[in-house]
């Protein structure tokens, strides 16, 4: 038996369809709904989503039996797609993007098929490749110039203030700008048309609460002291004062949870461990310790990670915190999510994957 829970259900009926719904350039088109026969729907830290959509390709057309999407119909390179997922008498918007690519399939004995892949609108990024310099600049300005330039707005809050030199050297402007957020342990998500920017701990698109046994189907969480250390340092040379500077950091923002960190178990188990940040060049000391937060932070919270499957809840996305119930004292507690993965099949139905992390492990 499940313990008790204070999980939201997905349903107010016992028993519902959750069969998905679309849109191809905002027309609704119930044939290709009756057609679906896989979806599966991938997000992760660093933006941009991605579809891939399995469909039956036979049935009427016109009074006799024929391939019902084919060339000159409305699924082609280049429309727009929304998938819709959840209880089919309100459904979640869970994707919106563009049409990449479609592969046609066939065999003896199955009737012809369609594979649709697709992107969210950071693909235009993904697929700009270009060499830049963005002088003077703030992270801010650099998203919001190359947000812009691919028709997106930004919603940006807790990114770092001041200027300088940004090149970006033959990269992708989606590499480039998760380079650029990364250095300051800050993510990104397309929501709708706009792209919303955050520091990584402050990301938050709600809280659910997952029990195991009820909506929590199967769950595998690890704490893994291997990769964490007790201290960043990061060093350079400020030319403008004319002198070194080393900054250290034992963490700023270390995300959702509550307990103990990695770093307070080394230092208890006697195996100090500090990482210098050679690799990274910092103009001054201020830079010097964001770039060390920023690395710390990002290693501790890998320090405990999720692996579950729940019942299909189109809630449940990158940026979404889980109150995680029914594994025990050591690991109940508070993650965010970092991966989701969407996914419907005729066996199946439709779950939802997803990976989540936390720097605290709640009761060693």
């Amino acid at each position: 038996m499940p313990p008790e829970t204070s999980e939201r259900p997905v349903s107010s009926r016992t028993a519902y369809s959750a069969r998905p719904t679309l849109r191809v350039d905002g027309q609704a088109l119930p044939a290709l709904d009756d057609l679906v026969r896989t979806f599966s729907v991938t997000e992760a830290e660093g933006g941009m989503s991605s579809l891939s959509l399995g469909m039956g390709n036979w049935g009427m057309v016109g009074g006799s039996l024929g391939l019902v999407f084919d060339a000159g119909g409305p699924i082609k390179l280049g429309a727009r797609v929304q998938l819709y997922a959840g209880e089919t008498s309100g459904p979640i918007e869970i994707f919106d993007g563009q049409i990449h690519a479609i592969e046609a399939s066939g065999s003896v004995g199955a009737p012809p098929s369609l594979l649709v892949l697709a992107e969210d609108k950071l693909y235009a990024a993904r697929m700009s490749r270009r060499s830049k310099s963005y002088e003077a600049s703030s992270v801010e300005d650099v998203v919001q110039t190359i947000a812009s330039s691919h028709g997106l707005t930004v919603d940006a809050t807790g990114l770092p203030s001041g200027n300088a030199l940004w090149v970006q050297m033959n990269e992708s402007d989606l590499s480039f700008l998760r380079r650029v957020l990364s250095r300051s342990d800050c993510e990104m998500q397309v929501i709708g048309s706009t792209l919303q920017v955050r520091s990584s701990a402050d990301m938050d698109r709600g809280t659910l609460d997952l029990t195991l046994y009820s909506q929590l189907q199967e769950v595998r969480v690890i704490a893994d002291l291997s990769s964490q250390v007790t201290e960043v340092m990061a060093r350079g040379f400020d030319p403008a004062a004319g002198s070194d500077f080393t900054k250290t950091s034992t963490g700023a923002q270390p995300g959702p949870g509550s307990g103990r960190t990695g770093a307070s178990l080394l230092s208890d188990i006697g195996m100090e461990r500090s990482e210098n940040l050679g690799a990274l060049p910092c103009r001054n000391d201020t830079e010097a310790q964001a770039l060390a937060d920023a690395a710390f932070d990002q290693r501790a919270r890998q320090f405990v990670r999720l692996h579950g499957r729940t019942e299909g809840n189109a809630g449940l996305r990158v940026g979404s915190r889980v109150n995680l119930h029914g594994v025990g004292r050591r690991f109940d507690n508070c993650y965010a999510v970092v991966e989701a993965r969407h996914r419907f099949d005729p066996t199946s139905g439709y779950v939802t994957e997803f990976v989540a992390q936390s720097a605290f492990i709640a009761d060693n």
